[in-house]
């Protein structure tokens, strides 16, 4: 897992519902996208509420980690997210890191993760 990076996104596509935890949280899932790919973005609790696709989202204090397999972006404890701007941002959809398959994190095996490639699925049927 890599914790406390900062990067601005613009929003490509926003999930049709939120997710429900267990605990009665609300999570929010955002395909984002700079000049090197796109990932999925999760954020917790109402701040995902107002964002909207072609958001340019700046993140401090961001974390790559893996979820069921894929590798998804989150705000860290301390996190911050501000809106910057909108429509207009350099991005490239390719690769969409959330598609490949990280393995899993308990890997006993020395070295990365296994990446392969999964099958063209969206990201908020996952």
């Amino acid at each position: 897992m890599l914790k406390g990076f900062d990067l601005e996104s613009i929003v490509l596509e926003v999930a049709s519902q939120p997710q429900i935890t267990r605990d009665k949280h609300v999570i929010y899932s955002f395909l984002v996208a700079d000049r090197t790919g796109c990932i999925v973005l999760s954020i917790w609790g109402d701040t995902g509420r107002m964002i909207k696709v072609g958001d340019i989202l700046r993140i401090q204090g961001g974390e790559a980690k893996v979820y069921k397999g894929s590798l998804q972006l989150a705000l860290t404890k301390f996190g911050k997210l501000k809106r910057i701007g909108e429509d207009v941002m350099l991005f490239s959809e390719q690769p969409n890191m959330s598609l490949y398959d990280w393995g899993s994190e308990t890997n006993s095996k020395p070295g990365p993760p296994m990446m392969t490639k999964r099958a063209p699925v969206r990201y908020h049927d996952q």
